[in-house]
């Protein structure tokens, strides 16, 4: 360090007022070069890269150490790796045994079947149709219409004349307020539809469209739906669901019957339901189609049982009331749900065949003439009546005006009752 001038005439001063020396206090410090500062820099550089690189041996040595001592005294017997791609000629199973390749050619079925349902749906295609009920909606502040659609299955059943007859679901028409009906045929041809029948018991309607204005080309692809005979569907039949499930679709799945014994019992009629085993629920909507393309069953929300299988109607036990709308015949209604007594009871009631009444609807020809829950018909005009679907077959003939005599034991006793007939639908 160095004395300026100042500072040692200072130290002076001080010395001779206190006489001691003050000389070595305040020196000017001076500062260090560049060089130095830099060496500095560096040194302490070096110092933090020796200190990292010395834990990271003493980590990799630590890590070396511990997996060796895991591996060889805590670990068992090393395996054989496993190989994932084993020889053409053989595959791993899961007991370690091997089994030869599998045939590709057993496949070949069941190319043949997928390629079955494709033809089957390109096939009926042009006899499906999107029913969608309109509602114009007005918004009371500003005056905008907006439509709301409601949509559902519909699959053409007869051409009549000019016209193009629908059936579709009586409760999604009757629940649906609408302005108008739009059905969107194959190749998207839109029409409008009208309703022709309706039989509400049943749970089915029927819309006519008029095909005048449809072209010589859809005339000849657009066509009725064939009819096949669902009483020939055994327990494995192999289905076809085709339709437009909530509007949605085309929708198409494959499956089989898994049970066509539950019958539903409706006024005046009985009906059958074919379960499968496809998935679905409540909402579906379209036909069920056996392995040869015909009809068998209509899909309908009516008597879903509320689980997740796709259920139809069995197209035996309507058709003669699909028929009768077709034609646009009247036919006349008794108004009482009735039940099938099994075989094993008639002989305890004393009777060969029959059916019980279980329900009389209010106001129907079975409470005017006075008929009562329990009464069991045998006989329709002499003719033996052993089922409630036989009940329909033979009554649905009678026209209105027409004296009908009907047989039938209350508590065990024979009785006779006989009118006209007077409500026809």
């Amino acid at each position: 360090m160095k004395q300026t001038n100042d500072t040692k005439d200072e130290n002076a001063k001080k010395q001779a007022e206190t006489g001691e020396n003050y000389g070595f206090i305040k020196e000017e410090r001076v500062p260090l070069a560049k060089w130095q500062k830099r060496r500095r820099y560096l040194r302490n550089a070096l110092i933090v890269v020796a200190v990292a690189a010395l834990f990271g041996v003493i980590a990799r040595c630590s890590y070396g150490i511990s997996d060796y001592v895991i591996r060889h005294f805590f670990s068992d017997d090393p395996k054989e790796p496993v190989t994932l791609r084993p020889s053409p000629s053989a595959k791993v199973s899961p007991g370690g045994e091997t089994i030869t390749d599998i045939d590709l050619k057993a496949l070949e079925g069941y190319e043949k079947i997928v390629q079955g349902v494709q033809d089957a749906v390109e096939a009926l295609d042009p006899c499906m149709t999107r029913v969608s009920y309109v509602t114009r909606i007005k918004d009371p502040v500003f005056a905008d219409v907006t439509e709301s659609v409601v949509e559902t299955s519909g699959v053409i059943v007869a051409v009549s004349g000019d016209d193009y007859l629908i059936l579709t679901q009586y409760d999604v028409l009757n629940d649906t307020p609408h302005d108008r009906i739009t059905v969107t045929f194959f190749g998207g041809r839109k029409a409008e539809g009208k309703v022709f029948r309706k039989a509400p018991e049943e749970g089915l309607a029927i819309l006519t469209v008029d095909r005048k204005e449809f072209s010589t080309a859809e005339k000849n692809t657009i066509r009725a739906v064939p009819f096949g005979h669902s009483s020939e569907l055994t327990l494995g039949s192999a289905v076809i669901a085709i339709g437009f499930p909530n509007g949605r679709g085309p929708s198409v799945d494959m499956g089989m019957v898994s049970s066509r014994a539950e019958k539903v019992y409706v006024t005046d009629n009985a009906l059958e339901i074919i379960d499968t085993n496809m998935f679905g629920g409540r909402g579906e909507s379209g036909i069920l189609v056996d392995s040869s393309g015909k009809f068998v069953g209509f899909i309908t929300n009516r008597y879903h049982n509320g689980g997740q299988s796709i259920q139809a109607l069995s197209i035996d036990k309507f058709e003669t009331l699909l028929g009768m709308l077709a034609n646009d015949m009247a036919y006349p209604r008794f108004g009482a749900v009735f039940r099938d007594i099994n075989d094993e009871v008639l002989p305890q009631l004393s009777i060969q065949n029959g059916i019980i009444i279980e329900e009389i609807a209010t106001g129907s020809t079975a409470a005017s003439q006075e008929f009562r829950k329990g009464d069991i018909i045998v006989k329709l005009d002499g003719c033996p009546i052993t089922s409630v679907e036989e009940f329909f077959s033979v009554y649905s003939t009678y026209k209105r005006g027409e004296d009908i005599e009907a047989t039938f034991y209350r508590n065990g006793k024979e009785m006779k009752k006989k009118w006209s007939v007077s409500v026809t639908y």
